[in-house]
């Protein structure tokens, strides 16, 4: 399963202890030694830049959430072709978001790399299967376009023999489910074309699944109630195909319904602390304890309204407010392995 590669948070400048073996998932004795290793060279004017490049290509990192293929809709109309993502590409589309291309992924040296296959919720109940495998086939095209940069996989051995070949482990993740519409046949197609999580909901219901903004005071939509019996069928047949479910984006009752019923860890790729940051779309403390039960992961989340909103309110993020989710008091509640 892709959730057992050992994922690394580097912490350092902060106000816990720099790789503290909590920051480590799913490590053996060997890989905490070499951890140990790294922090403790000396030799260098910025040892905390030298122990994150020690870490980083010793072991493969991984992001669990990239929006790229939506932006090749927005901003190229799926022209993969027409875009050199080696090149800056916050200013070949000039906008905020456009801050991903390839010199940025090999200076942050990436291991491995989730590529969001998103659609809008408005394609819900019309043609969200279409633009999902327009999505999928533009995912598959940029990665076969930059070969000496990316390896598409879909196992964990995969992951790692593309790390050790110097290459960006590639793989997909399905933004909503609102994309199989209410088809397990489409989701277990998804499968077999290489979808590896599946986000039970975008912000926006599915038919059989609740989504965060149910939990907002001012919703006076449909409420279902977490999971219904067919959106239980569907978690149950995610953990027999192998795809990793992901509670980024539903609602609380929906995250203790996957959690009360899957077979296999959970992962939330975009979340952060809701005692830290009071938005629904972040994990409460019962929450994180179950999960904590369960062997899940919650990921690292850099967006700032999901980082430093009520009671930490800031205008925008740092990387020491980033780091402070997993750093914190919160620990105490659900520290990591």
């Amino acid at each position: 399963m892709l959730q057992a590669l050992l994922i690394i948070l580097i912490a350092s400048q902060i106000s816990c202890h720099p790789l503290n073996t909590r920051f480590v998932l799913g490590a053996t004795n060997a890989t905490i030694e070499h951890i140990a290793r790294c922090a403790l060279r000396k030799n260098s004017t910025n040892i905390h830049l030298d122990r994150a490049r020690c870490v980083l290509e010793s072991y493969p990192l991984i992001d669990g959430h990239n929006d790229l293929a939506a932006l090749y809709g927005i901003f190229a109309n799926d022209s993969v072709y027409s875009v050199d993502l080696n090149s800056d590409m916050s200013f070949v589309w000039n906008h905020s978001y456009s801050r991903v291309d390839i010199p940025k992924l090999r200076m942050g040296l990436l291991g491995g790399q989730f590529w969001s296959c998103w659609v809008p919720c408005d394609a819900q109940y019309r043609d969200a299967v279409r633009m999902t495998l327009e999505q999928l086939d533009v995912i598959k095209r940029f990665i076969n376009y930059y070969p000496g940069t990316f390896q598409f996989v879909d196992t964990s051995d995969d992951v790692l023999k593309s790390f050790h070949a110097g290459k960006i482990a590639s793989m997909i993740g399905l933004e909503g489910g609102h994309s199989i519409d209410s088809s397990l046949g489409a989701l277990r197609m998804y499968y077999e074309l290489g979808v590896r999580y599946m986000t039970v909901t975008h912000s926006c219901n599915t038919p059989w699944a609740d989504n965060w903004m149910v939990d907002e005071p001012t919703y006076n939509g449909t409420v279902l109630n977490g999971l219904t019996p067919f959106g239980k069928t569907v978690i149950l047949e995610m953990n027999r195909l192998g795809m990793i479910v992901d509670l980024a984006h539903v609602a609380k009752k929906t995250m203790l319904d996957v959690l009360n019923v899957t077979r296999a860890p959970v992962l939330f790729t975009h979340s952060s602390v809701f005692s830290l940051c009071n938005h629904h779309r972040n994990v409460q403390d019962d929450v994180l304890l179950k999960t904590k039960a369960n062997g899940g992961v919650v990921m690292v989340n850099f967006y700032t309204f999901f980082v430093t909103c009520s009671p930490n309110y800031k205008t925008e993020a740092t990387l020491s407010d980033v780091a402070g989710m997993y750093c914190s008091d919160y620990h105490n509640i659900a520290p990591l392995k």
